[in-house]
């Protein structure tokens, strides 16, 4: 199973603007809107999840193509829609519009440099996957106002839960069957934020048209996320050292500079904090000389105007079931998020896992997927081991910490997809071949990923022992 993403060139790209154009310009189908959006590029229902009286958020659902059917205890086979699980997929920025996640990373087709194709690692072949562009100001979800947009994770995490409920009431059978929140990069804010709401919404329903509102969340799954900033901003150095990016001098530079951030944090300078950080980064970037810190093995930065162009035509936007406005990749949200950028979520995150130890001897309850690309100098594999040394609450971690990390090669030609660590509901996977967007650069490992661990497959299959659950090797 060999997977690489080849870079596309400007003449791939310009190709796409030409197909884009004659699309366009005419009223009839053709042969080239037919390549700027196929049929199984249109969402299964798409259109708006409200959140409040006058703001919603933007989704689209694609049910699962292949589903898992469940046999019930009368020998009845269940409807897919009844137990199929549900993925809801958040894109980072702060700001990024989840379609990016949609057709250049896990949807049922993929922008390829020139057009969209068949995505054979779509993550909505066993699972239906909702694309919610958030928070309130990203993508598609634009707001009633500019002061509607959110500053923190608490109104962000009630409002993706109000969405949540807004799309289980679009059909019986959602609410029934299990949830799973997944994203990347600053949605690993987002994820455990709304993953602690929705668990705190849940114990305090009371009476049956709360016990109705339940959310059957069963799990979180943090692509490359900055979910630990104070912590994660103190590898960078490292990280680039042992990759042979830098030398021993520049590393002591990045580490003068990542004290600093530090110390803001702790003084509550959180605009000075998200300003070393930016520093950092930017020295990394000039230091490095590579193309890009999401991805230092790429040759060049990846495209980002095809998709722009594709989602902003008229046909698009109507088979996305999205208002007629001008789409925007990543929507500049410094002001907004200017406080939030260094506040950490790790407490959220033990929060959930906390949920899973306390229930019957830690078998049930919601599980959590780390993973990374191991190229990303953002928010690379170091950053998340990190931060997850530092966990306080969680009493599996001295568990984790001790368990084996195993070779993953799930294909049995022998290619790797990469490296796994689980202990209790905890597991960490470090994608080959990958960077930040990890769910994108390699597309069949991260594939195989989330269907074996969702579906408790090997390797993230569990035995009961010692009154935790442990993955199972071999």
């Amino acid at each position: 199973m060999a997977w690489l993403l080849l870079p596309c060139t400007t003449a791939t790209s310009t190709l796409l603007i030409a197909i884009l154009v004659m699309a366009a310009t005419t009223t009839t189908t053709t042969t080239a809107a037919a390549l700027v959006f196929p049929k199984g590029a249109h969402p299964t229902t798409s259109g708006y999840l409200n959140i409040s009286s006058t703001n919603s958020l933007y989704f689209a659902f694609y049910e699962a193509t292949h589903p898992d059917h469940k046999v019930h205890s009368n020998n009845n086979i269940l409807p897919p829609t009844s137990s199929t699980p549900l993925i809801v997929w958040l894109q980072g920025g702060p700001g990024c519009s989840s379609l990016i996640g949609n057709f250049e990373e896990i949807g049922p087709y993929v922008l390829d440099c020139t057009f969209l194709s068949h995505n054979p690692h779509r993550w909505n072949r066993r699972f239906g996957v909702v694309f919610i562009d958030n928070p309130l100001g990203a993508g598609f979800s634009v707001p009633a106002s500019k002061h509607d947009i959110p500053t923190d994770q608490t109104t962000i995490a009630a409002h993706l839960h109000a969405a949540l409920q807004s799309f289980m009431a679009l059909h019986r059978g959602f609410r029934s069957r299990p949830l799973f929140l997944a994203g990347e990069s600053y949605a690993g804010k987002y994820i455990p934020a709304a993953a602690k709401y929705i668990l705190d919404a849940n114990a305090n329903a009371t009476g049956d048209e709360d016990e109705d509102k339940k959310l059957r969340l069963e799990g979180i799954a943090i692509g490359n996320g900055m979910t630990d900033p104070v912590t994660q901003v103190t590898v960078h150095a490292d990280q680039a050292y042992f990759a042979g990016l830098i030398n021993a001098e520049q590393r002591e530079i990045l580490e003068n500079n990542q004290s600093a951030a530090v110390e803001r944090v702790n003084a509550g300078d959180w605009l000075g904090a998200r300003e070393q950080r930016n520093w950092i980064l930017d020295y990394l970037k000039n230091a490095t000389g590579v193309a890009t810190l999401f991805n230092y093995a790429r040759a060049e930065p990846p495209p980002l105007r095809p998709l722009t162009d594709l989602v902003n035509t008229g046909k698009v936007k109507a088979a996305l079931g999205a208002h007629n406005v001008t789409w925007v990749r990543c929507r500049n949200l410094t002001e907004e998020f200017a406080e939030d950028n260094m506040k950490s979520v790790r407490d959220d995150v033990e929060a959930v896992l906390n949920a899973t130890t306390a229930a019957e001897g830690g078998t049930t309850g919601p599980r959590v997927l780390l993973f990374q690309g191991v190229y990303d100098l953002h928010l690379g594999p170091a950053s998340v081991e990190a931060w997850v040394r530092e966990m306080k609450y969680w009493p599996g971690l001295k568990g984790f910490l001790a368990a084996n990390r195993t070779v993953w090669k799930p294909w049995g030609d022998g290619v790797l997809a990469g490296h796994v660590q689980m202990w209790g509901p905890l597991a960490n996977m470090v994608v080959a071949g990958a960077g930040h967007m990890a769910a994108g650069d390699n597309r069949p490992a991260t594939q195989a990923m989330i269907e074996a661990w969702v579906r408790k497959e090997w390797p993230f299959a569990a035995k009961k022992a010692g009154g935790l659950a442990v993955a199972t090797y071999g």
